[in-house]
């Protein structure tokens, strides 16, 4: 469904007060159509709003995921009591998330009043870095002692139903280290009387407490997990990370690499202060101007060519744009790549190699193009050779610079998707209007 039609959709049953319709909607809306409804209502649909938004079967598969603006200003016109409530309800790694987007007075007030069970989970959650697994791993979770039978384990997994959705049954010993792991498949299929440790797997994939969020989501999706223990130095369980809990992290390492590659920061929305947007975005475009005057010297250095053959200027837009774009795709797939754990350092000559032949495939293809639209425009095939070589030369650049770049940036352990843009196009508008130019005045009484 479009987004104006949900809206209007919306609208109209909150006038009506359809409240269960909305509540359907609700359920199966995501998150950021959430956030474009809320957006377009008045203050009284709001109100309205609020209310269904909160209801249990909608609130938990949402809130925490809504931004900071949003979740502000829902949690200003609504009750205290109906958000302590909410809160008290949330399992703990969403109620963490959530206080974390909340300002620090506000949190604090909540906390003071939750149970204090739920408090001290939240506040451990709390202690641990926002992007690591401790941070987004959940602290309730179902163990089985090693010596436990398979009815027993069955009679308590019957009483646990609070608890997250269950997919794997991790065994400990008296101190809580991990042990092993057992399917609800194998706890069905073995004899009531056989003891756990006899049917566990004791070789179990887990992650460390530290370990980054992106190193977890590439393991769920490696090995196709539904869910991955979580332990200390010791190997003491700590919790569990859920793929619903992995697919958020995509989501957000997806939209933070979109923004920095293109120099915004990933908080800022639509309607964000404009102070706040020029601050974010004024740094990025000062870096990109130093590069531009960067180009524009190498441009400066062939003052002469450009002035004994003066059509020479109309088409150094067409290079330095190819080659910018070529290198855009080449950074987009590597980035990607170290992202999601599929390039490596090894594998980098490989990449290296193929991103090469692929620029300079596409620089014969284009410049052949851009060569019969020279000669046909202005009459002369040696400019269009000239366009041709230095068009395939930036590509070769752009591809060799795509792949370095990032890669080269991972190894000095900075983030590949920060920089890589302005670097790497400014190699290709440089050493594109230096092919171009360069050849230009080389070939000149040709070109006269």
């Amino acid at each position: 469904m479009e987004n104006g039609v949900l809206v209007k959709i919306i609208s109209k049953l909150l006038r009506v007060g359809a409240s269960e319709k909305l509540e359907k909607i609700l359920r199966t809306s995501s998150p950021s159509e959430i956030q474009l409804i809320f957006s377009k209502l008045d203050a009284s649909q709001k109100s309205a709003f609020f209310n269904l938004l909160f209801h249990q079967k909608v609130v938990s598969q949402t809130i925490r995921d809504l931004s900071q603006e949003v979740l502000e200003e829902i949690f200003h016109n609504i009750s205290l009591e109906v958000a302590l409530d909410l809160i008290q309800k949330l399992q703990p790694d969403d109620a963490a998330d959530l206080m974390g987007k909340l300002p620090q007075e506000q949190s604090q007030w909540f906390l003071d009043k939750l149970d204090p069970v739920k408090k001290t989970q939240i506040l451990k959650l709390l202690t641990y870095g926002k992007n690591t697994a401790g941070g987004i791993m959940n602290p309730n979770f179902f163990t089985l002692s090693q010596d436990s039978t398979i009815n027993k384990a069955i009679e308590l997994l019957r009483t646990k139903t609070q608890l997250e959705m269950v997919f794997y049954l991790y065994v400990v010993d008296e101190g809580r280290h991990l042990m092993g792991i057992v399917s609800l498949r194998q706890l069905l299929m073995s004899q009531g009387t056989v003891l756990l440790k006899d049917i566990m797997d004791s070789n179990v994939i887990s992650i460390t407490v530290n370990q980054p969020q992106t190193e977890v989501a590439q393991l769920i999706k490696r090995f196709n997990f539904l869910a991955i223990p979580v332990v200390d130095e010791n190997k003491k369980l700590l919790g569990v990370v859920t793929i619903d809990d992995v697919i958020n992290v995509i989501q957000e390492e997806a939209t933070q690499d979109l923004y920095r590659m293109s120099g915004v920061e990933k908080d800022e929305r639509v309607f964000t202060p404009i102070r706040s947007s020029i601050k974010n975005r004024a740094p990025w475009l000062i870096i990109n101007l130093a590069t531009a005057v960067l180009a524009a010297q190498v441009v400066g250095f062939f003052e002469g060519t450009i002035q004994k053959v003066v059509m020479l200027a109309a088409f150094l837009p067409v290079v330095a744009g190819m080659g910018g774009n070529a290198a855009t795709q080449t950074l987009t797939i590597i980035i990607r790549g170290i992202a999601l754990g599929e390039l490596t350092f090894k594998e980098m000559k490989k990449a290296l190699i193929k991103e090469i032949w692929v620029g300079v495939a596409n620089g014969v293809i284009n410049g052949i193009i851009v060569a019969v639209i020279a000669y046909y425009w202005k009459g002369m095939p040696m400019l269009g050779f000239v366009l041709m070589l230095a068009m395939i030369g930036n590509l070769f650049v752009a591809g060799a610079a795509g792949v370095l770049v990032p890669l080269g940036m991972k190894a000095l352990k900075i983030d590949p998707a920060i920089a890589s843009t302005v670097i790497v196009t400014t190699f290709t508008d440089c050493f594109g209007f230096f092919f171009f130019l360069g050849l230009s005045t080389l070939l000149i009484k040709y070109l006269m």
